[in-house]
């Protein structure tokens, strides 16, 4: 990203301030790199790479400044033959957690707090810097650790305690951006927290979950296809329609048959503005493999609807139907 010159000579000017033996003018200007942001990231990892005696100022310049440019080079850092520079690291290594590169940093982290001829301090701080993850995901590394040989590291586990089995927080840290990296986990922790969660949670959720939905292949895709298909479930049971809008819109847009869920939450709050996706992804299932099922039940769901609302072939929905698809409405109503 480029900067405006006065900034560029701003930083500059600060990182120079690091080097200072006086401690308020190196938090002064750490301070204010933060507030910088991610305008000042390069040339911080510039310096980075070029110093020699001033690594641990210019990493703990970059513990409020979560960027993907920084991973590479604190992951580095952890091995570094100064103490003050691994631990510094460790501080910076906190923020890129929630990155999508987040992953690399968890297991770096984990591996050094887990390692017992590190030293306990440092463990001690790489178990704090872990404890802002989701209970479910440091649950067992505390478990694990709860009588560790280090008292650094029993320290911090006791001040922390073995986080508390608490679903419905765990689905919350979900929606916030947590996501599992299991969706088959993430189906059962919905099955357990979802008739108390918040709707807006569930929501939100669906909503994290769709944009999952876009990565990987195909197979990757349909596990977490099932999980929004489960929180659908879940809303429609408690009687909510603040995400019918996505499910009309699976149904449209779906080339293959939907996992059960879709249709059943449907089933359950489905609603006259339902009839037209439904009756697009009956005619798509022309196209579909194997898909006489999926086509059946799509039909099953759609005269369940027309049923429940009241319709008939005069009212405005049908007739919309109608006019789209004239050759399917008989078999969709399951008339002759």
């Amino acid at each position: 990203m480029a900067i405006r010159a006065s900034a560029s000579l701003e930083v500059r000017r600060l990182l120079g301030d690091l080097e200072s033996d006086d401690t308020v003018r190196r938090e002064a200007a750490i301070a204010r790199l933060a507030v910088i942001g991610t305008r000042a990231v390069r040339q911080i990892l510039e310096h980075l790479a070029a110093a020699t005696v001033t690594r641990a100022p210019l990493l703990l310049a970059l513990e409020s400044i979560p960027d993907p440019r920084s991973v590479d080079p604190v992951l580095e850092a952890l091995s570094s033959e100064e103490a003050a520079v691994r631990v510094a690291a460790i501080r910076a290594a906190r923020g890129l957690l929630s990155l999508p590169q987040g992953t690399r940093v968890l297991d770096r982290l984990t591996a050094l707090a887990l390692n017992p001829g590190r030293p306990g301090g440092e463990r001690a701080v790489a178990l704090e810097a872990l404890s802002v993850l989701p209970a479910r995901t440091v649950r067992p590394l505390f478990e694990k650790l709860r009588d560790d040989p280090a008292r650094e590291v029993r320290d911090v586990v006791a001040q922390a305690g073995v986080p508390v089995d608490d679903p419905v927080s765990e689905l919350e840290e979900a929606a916030d951006g947590w996501l599992a990296r299991d969706p088959e986990a993430l189906v059962h922790l919905v099955s357990r927290a979802a008739g108390e969660a918040p709707l807006s949670t569930l929501h939100r959720l669906i909503e994290k979950v769709r944009s999952k939905e876009s990565e990987g292949r195909a197979a990757r895709r349909r596990d977490w296809g099932a999980v929004r298909g489960a929180l659908h479930v879940a809303l429609a049971r408690r009687a909510s329609k603040v995400a019918l809008y996505d499910l009309r819109e699976a149904l449209e847009r779906t080339k293959d048959p939907l996992p059960p869920d879709y249709l059943m939450a449907m089933g359950l709050i489905g609603d006259a503005t339902c009839l037209e996706p439904l009756a697009v992804a009956f005619v798509q299932g022309h196209a579909m493999e194997d898909a006489d099922l999926w086509r059946r039940d799509v039909a099953s769901v759609f005269r369940q609807i027309v049923e429940r609302e009241g319709l008939t072939r005069r009212h405005g929905p049908i007739r919309r139907v109608r006019a789209r698809f004239r050759n399917e409405v008989d078999e969709l109503l399951g008339t002759p």
